[in-house]
């Protein structure tokens, strides 16, 4: 997006528009342009700055009308401006993608089916129940069995990854050759 300057008369008589004081006006513009960005940043635009910019811009571009016509706070009038170029930004974004097809629950079962087999061929009793109170709860609570674990089995947190990576590395050829004797 190019960026247009608004000319040193036009910024002079927007300061003057916003205040007759012309430091109390800096204080109000940088005020507006502060919540501007903002205000595009809680909209989840890219380049905050530019879009405020580019509002504080236009407006300055119309300064001549607005002294003219303009009743009222002038930090609303930047704001429906601002509103305009997001709504502009809105229409230039890709559509967002469709959601993904909802899972086969065929698949799901031979998959829970073949890592079940190959748990079973390739893993200890202690592994197998390591790894699925490993896998098991979200958040917060996962870290915390994960943790529980790490105690219980007198280590470290980063071994107890390495250790979990390396079953993983152990059944994924027997998970993989399992679903290909599946598909053919």
């Amino acid at each position: 997006m190019s960026k247009q300057f608004p000319s040193k008369e036009a910024f002079e008589k927007l300061l003057c528009w916003l205040h007759s004081d012309r430091d109390q006006a800096g204080e109000k513009y940088e005020k507006i342009r502060l919540r501007l960005i903002r205000i595009f940043s809680c909209r989840s635009c890219p380049d905050t700055e530019d879009l405020a910019d580019q509002t504080m811009n236009v407006v300055s571009s119309r300064i001549d009308w607005l002294i003219e016509n303009y009743k009222g706070d002038p930090a609303l009038y930047f704001y429906g401006v601002a509103k305009k170029i997001w709504l502009e930004v809105q229409k230039k974004k890709p559509p967002p993608e469709p959601p993904p097809p909802p899972p086969d629950i065929y698949e799901i079962e031979q998959r829970c089916s073949c890592l079940e087999q190959c748990m079973e061929r390739h893993l200890s009793g202690t592994e197998r129940d390591m790894v699925l109170r490993y896998q098991e709860k979200t958040k917060q609570e996962k870290i915390k069995v994960r943790k529980q674990i790490a105690t219980e089995l007198g280590i470290s947190i980063n071994a107890l990854r390495i250790r979990v990576c390396h079953i993983h590395a152990r059944l994924r050829p027997c998970i993989e050759q399992c679903l290909q004797l599946i598909e053919s």
